[in-house]
């Protein structure tokens, strides 16, 4: 359905399943600001999204960031898989805490558990399946993250867990599969010897003060023993980037640069303060239907009408992309023209032969990578997709 049609009237909204199945815009929404409130000082943005947040800043900050990978290789870090997400720490009578995200954020009862059992109970008397196992999966793991915290410790630290019991090794890899990635590593380097040395495996995201604020987390504040709180994995070989296609893309955005930022300006008085969020939805809808080749102005609008997005809000939306129509169109032609370059270097970096590989459905590749500290490069079309189709089983 063309963005005319809808502006004139002249065509109806026709429903689509596969539109409908493809969009949770409001559960989408929702787990971004879930995680956001948690741990927005580790916020890690796709390469291809600056510009929704950033607008023409956004565009030079992700050419930028690729151009760099093919001289400062050791920027760019593994980006863990990892399941479930766990919060531990102490409080500030120094008790040790182990917890999950739910628990962490509750409101009705206290999650911030002091004690194995108490873990135990609050996990069990959760609804769902297999919540015994769960929590008993959890309540082994209390004494190996209480062992790495430091007596003085004060605050939380967020992360994800990669292995709850020592990985073993299969056709001459350790070889541990968290979520929805597996990880192949050489048992005989040293990230190898040390996973070979524990019992649990965790990755940190953020430390979250005792008074909610957020920041970095370094690693080797932790002690070592039977959990290993894995250091950053960095990337052993730069990449071939495709710069004459980013200089290339940096020419073309000249003329929609200006365009752009007054468009993600949006007025006050039309009330779509989450304008760029309902964007990213979208991206993000398209990526679990498969359908990123396929983004743009005539798609988005079509999609917009199948989303949880109220019916005058899409109204006041779509009559402003009509007076925004050459800017939105063009944001998204840089925005594919990124994702284009970003995945012909996650191909290369995925194929390399390397300390640690991953594999996602049987092919080569994983979540992807992370370049400094809040900047990802995630193939959508393949890790993305994968994820949401198994956490959607």
């Amino acid at each position: 359905m063309k963005i005319k049609d809808i502006i004139s009237g002249t065509k109806k909204r026709v429903s689509r399943d596969s539109r409908k199945r493809r969009h949770k815009q409001g559960d989408t929404l929702s787990k971004r600001d879930h995680i956001a409130n948690i741990s927005e000082g580790a916020r890690i943005d796709h390469v291809e999204d600056l510009v929704l947040w950033q607008g023409s800043k956004g565009i030079d900050k992700s050419i930028a960031t690729l151009k760099s990978l093919e001289h400062s290789p050791q920027a760019t870090t593994i980006k863990w898989d990892g399941k479930p997400a766990v919060i531990f720490g102490r409080n500030a009578e120094g008790e040790f805490i182990l917890t999950d995200k739910s628990g962490f954020g509750a409101k009705t009862y206290d999650g911030k558990v002091t004690s194995p059992d108490a873990l135990f109970k609050m996990l069990v008397g959760r609804k769902g399946d297999n919540r015994q196992a769960y929590a008993e999966y959890m309540r082994n793991l209390w004494p190996y993250f209480e062992g790495a915290t430091p007596k003085d410790f004060r605050g939380y630290v967020h992360g994800d867990l990669l292995y709850g019991s020592t990985p073993k090794e299969e056709k001459g890899k350790i070889t541990f599969q968290p979520n929805t990635t597996a990880y192949h590593v050489n048992p005989r380097s040293n990230i190898g010897k040390k996973i070979a040395q524990s019992k649990a495996g965790v990755v940190l995201h953020a430390k979250i003060n005792l008074d909610g604020t957020t920041e970095k987390v370094d690693a080797n504040n932790f002690m070592s023993g039977e959990l290993l709180v894995m250091p950053p994995q960095t990337v052993q070989q730069p990449a071939d980037v495709d710069v004459p296609a980013l200089d290339e893309l940096e020419s073309y955005s000249q003329k929609f640069r200006s365009g752009i930022d007054n468009m993600l300006n949006v007025p006050a008085d039309l009330k779509v303060s989450d304008f760029a969020k309902i964007i990213y939805a979208y991206i993000n809808a398209s990526t679990k239907a498969g359908n990123l080749g396929n983004i743009g102005l005539d798609d988005f609008v079509s999609w917009l009408q199948t989303s949880k997005v109220s019916v005058p809000k899409q109204q006041r939306i779509i009559e402003y992309l009509q007076k925004h129509n050459k800017a939105f169109a063009g944001m998204f032609e840089i925005i594919s023209g990124i994702q284009k370059v970003k995945n012909q270097i996650i191909d290369q970096l995925d194929k390399r032969g390397a300390d640690i590989t991953a594999t996602t459905d049987g092919n080569p590749g994983g979540e992807g990578y992370v370049v400094g500290s809040d900047v990802k490069l995630v193939n959508r079309s393949g890790f993305s997709a994968a994820n949401a189709r198994m956490n959607q089983n």
